[in-house]
């Protein structure tokens, strides 16, 4: 089996060095390689990549991609990717010292098509008290932060996912469900966040299993500026937003009002007001975590209302297009 790393990266060339210089530590294989994919970085990337290359046992690539967007870069990395596994890793990410062996070892078993691991804070920072404890926990707060956890044993995924920051999956699954889905990817000036979830989806519905794996453990690097209340209502926006995207795909399993559906609605409505009472009594914590379930409907709402008409007609009154 081999293996095909893959960090797409843009003007992050501090932290792009220290990932590279984690990756380098990794048992590699023959056969092995590591792929970056410069997504038109105007700082000193294309440097580092280059001085990095000494340090590596196995084929490291460096190339280029203008077209702005994570789906754009993987796309052009799979022209040269030729591994049976291709794992992917973010350029603000340092892999754990077992992260290859343990994508290694669990990619044996033939029916997995996915995997991906924990994935632990690197503070800028110290987190605020208000985000603190819900991060201890890797609770609903962890998710803007890209951080997750289910635990110490594997286990299958079913409806939940794991993140592009720590995820491996069979080149050949990867291609056949046709990569990550590029309308749901990150791009500049956007929080769209959906392009994972609908990949540990799609692996699933064509018959192999996504597992989670707690021995390919990741750090991802949180900069001080995710941690401000103002971010996450951001983040949950654009989660909103997403969630009607997918939602527009597939039937609809609810009752909804003007496109929205009413339990997101109901939801909206009793948060906020909890959210208000949160507030008054000094409960930060509490606030962020009602507050985010009213952005998060207010986004899905926005993207349901910009559909052509149409499509929200169909929407409203329950017809699946």
């Amino acid at each position: 089996m081999t293996i095909t790393v893959i960090v797409a990266t843009y003007n992050r060339a501090r932290l792009l060095a220290e990932c590279l210089e984690h990756l380098a530590r990794q048992p590699f294989a023959p056969g092995d390689a590591v792929i970056v994919v410069d997504n038109a970085s105007t700082d000193e990337t294309p440097r580092v990549i280059e001085a990095a290359r000494e340090r590596f046992t196995i084929p490291l690539h460096h190339l280029d991609q203008s077209a702005p967007g994570k789906s754009n870069a993987i796309a052009r990395a799979l022209e040269v990717a030729d591994g049976d596994v291709l794992a992917f890793t973010d350029d603000d990410v340092d892999v754990d010292d077992g992260w290859l062996d343990a994508i290694r070892a669990a990619m044996r078993c033939p029916d997995i098509g996915l995997i991906g691991g924990p994935v632990a804070p690197r503070w800028e920072t110290p987190p605020p008290r208000w985000l603190r404890k819900a991060t201890d926990t890797y609770g609903p707060l962890a998710a803007p932060l890209a951080l997750l956890d289910y635990g110490p044993s594997a286990v299958d995924l079913g409806a939940r996912t794991v993140l592009g920051a720590n995820m491996a999956v069979r080149r050949s699954v990867f291609v056949e469900v046709g990569g990550f889905a590029p309308h749901l990817g990150k791009l500049r000036g956007t929080l769209l966040s959906g392009e994972d979830h609908e990949l540990c989806r799609q692996v699933q519905a064509a018959g192999f299993r996504a597992v989670y794996c707690p021995g390919a453990g990741v750090r991802h690097w949180v900069p001080a500026d995710r941690m401000r209340i103002g971010y996450y209502l951001s983040w949950f926006f654009w989660s909103g937003i997403t969630h009607a995207m997918l939602d527009m795909d597939r039937p609809p399993a609810q009752r909804a009002l003007f496109g929205v559906p009413l339990y997101l609605i109901r939801r909206a409505v009793v948060s906020g007001a909890r959210a208000a009472g949160a507030a008054i009594i000094g409960n930060v914590t509490g606030a962020v975590e009602r507050a985010i379930d009213v952005a998060f409907a207010a986004g899905y709402a926005m993207r349901v209302w910009q559909m052509p008409r149409s499509r929200a007609a169909m929407a409203v009154s329950g017809v699946h297009r």
